[in-house]
């Protein structure tokens, strides 16, 4: 009487495809993840940015009403120069930032002109010092009831 011996476990050809397979598979989601995983920082960096220019347009505001409340002429010397990186009013955590525009401006015929010889309003546009294409607009206001010269 003879016995068969019974082959128990897998081959080596078996277990090299199960490696194979599962390496593919590994590669193939990795990849598809791997998009999504690399670009989750930009919206927080983006709000981060967002949330530091409206401080700084907090802190201009706040100190436009404590020390200059109906001297725009002043308050626009104090605010520093255009397309310069400044941090005068980034206290309290806001960040570096570049005024972009800083125009006084008078109301005529449905649109704001550009006036040199006005106190009534002052358009300060501010941006982030890195390039990341985000701005804010402000219109600083004084009690003077007339443009000069309009």
């Amino acid at each position: 009487m003879t016995r068969r011996h019974v082959e128990q476990g897998f081959t080596l050809l078996e277990v090299v495809l199960t490696f194979v397979i599962f390496a593919i598979v590994c590669l193939v989601a990795v990849t598809a993840f791997n998009r999504g995983m690399t670009r989750t920082d930009i919206p927080v960096k983006q709000l981060q940015t967002d949330a530091s220019l409206q401080l700084v347009l907090e802190n201009m505001i706040s100190a436009k009403t404590a020390s200059y409340s109906n001297d725009l002429v002043g308050f626009s010397a104090a605010l520093g120069a255009t397309n310069t990186v400044t941090s005068n009013y980034a206290t309290g955590g806001g960040g570096n930032y570049i005024i972009s525009e800083k125009d006084f401006v008078c109301p005529g015929s449905g649109k704001f002109a550009v006036t040199a010889n006005t106190n009534q309003y002052l358009l300060v546009t501010i941006k982030p010092s890195s390039s990341s294409g985000v701005s804010l607009t402000y219109l600083f206001n004084s009690s003077n009831n007339t443009c000069n010269g309009h």
